[in-house]
Formats: structure tokens, C-alpha cells, sequence
């Protein structure tokens, strides 16, 4: 585009050179659905979950122990003034955290009836997939972790689970976070 001189022979190319690009853009009939939500690890597998299902995601905080709970529940950290529940999401499906501790990232998730944070070995951050990506059904039914997994996917690089975290924090067993204290023990 040679740019006149002129200041509104400059605004004519400028206004015209619009008007060609509004005419060539992209429709929303020819984008098509993509799905995105957060990647991260998980007993050694790739995972994603929905984006509303993760409302932050932070560095492991200093927490304070909670006696009389089970072992994958960590302690209480004070973020932002809520006392947030962090737990051991690895070692409540059995397995351990991976990798470098400096790696490790809490998913916060929040509801209408939890709010916790789930401690993992790593998070890979924002996943794109096109919208007929997870048609695939979960076969890997003996996984611990295997009743929150809807489907798989790939991304066009690796094949990825997608997680609903409401699985999860719904489950009696995980909701059941005491330790259960035997009559005989009780004084």
C-alpha cells in the first residue's frame, strides 16, 4: 500500500484497506469449536480438565497439619484470607507426587459445596482440542483414578483424559477425609 502525502488520501487507503480486511475475515460459521482446559499430571498421566472446574491454580503454600484426617489430606493454607483444604491428590489414588518438588501446582476448585485444593505433580497449563476430540469412552477401567475420567483425547500431539474434577469432590470417599476412630482407642 503506497501512502500518500495527503492526509485524507491516507485516511481513504487506511478506511478502504478496512473494508478489504472485513470482507476477507473469517466468519464465525467457518471457526470451528474448540474445547480448552487445563493440562496436568496425574499418576503418571496426562490429564485435562474442563476450564470452569479449575478456578486458579497456584505454587504449593505453607499449610498447617490437621490431626485425625487421612494421610492425602495435607493441612490448611490461608490464601487470601479462605482457608483452603489442600490435598494429596496423588496419594489418594495411590500413588506419590513425581518430579521436582518445585514442579508441584494446587488446582484450586470451587462449587457450591467444596472449595479445595488438589496438590499435583506438575500442570502443563491451557489445552486446546478440537470439539470432537473426547469421543472417545475411558477404557482403562481398572485405574484408581479411572471414575472421574469421562473420555480421552488427543490433541493432535499426545493423547490426554479429561478429568471432571465434580467426580472427584462428590465422592463419599473423598468427601470422608477423617480418620475413622475406633472405640477402643477412644478414653
Amino acid at each position: 500500500m503506497k501512502i500518500e502525502r495527503q492526509p485524507l488520501d491516507l485516511l481513504k487507503q487506511i478506511a478502504d484497506a478496512s473494508n478489504e480486511a472485513v470482507k476477507k475475515r473469517t466468519t464465525n460459521k467457518d471457526l470451528k469449536t474448540d474445547w480448552s482446559g487445563i493440562g496436568f499430571s496425574l499418576c503418571g498421566q496426562q490429564m485435562v480438565a474442563p476450564m470452569g472446574q479449575v478456578v486458579e491454580i497456584i505454587n504449593s503454600p505453607n499449610y498447617n497439619f490437621i490431626p485425625r484426617t487421612k494421610q492425602w489430606v495435607l493441612g490448611l493454607a490461608n490464601i487470601r484470607g479462605r482457608m483452603l483444604p489442600i490435598y494429596d491428590i496423588e496419594h489418594y489414588f495411590g500413588s506419590k507426587l513425581a518430579g521436582n518438588r518445585a514442579r508441584h501446582r494446587v488446582l484450586i476448585v470451587e462449587s457450591e459445596h467444596i472449595y479445595a485444593g488438589l496438590l499435583v505433580s506438575n500442570v502443563f497449563g491451557l489445552k486446546h482440542f478440537s470439539s470432537n476430540s473426547f469421543k472417545q469412552a475411558y477404557s482403562g477401567s481398572g485405574d484408581a483414578f479411572a471414575s472421574c475420567i469421562d473420555s480421552t483425547g488427543n490433541d493432535g500431539h499426545s493423547d490426554w483424559l479429561r478429568f471432571q474434577i465434580p467426580l472427584l469432590t462428590q465422592a463419599p470417599e473423598f468427601m470422608d477425609a477423617g480418620l475413622q476412630i475406633s472405640s477402643h482407642t477412644a478414653a
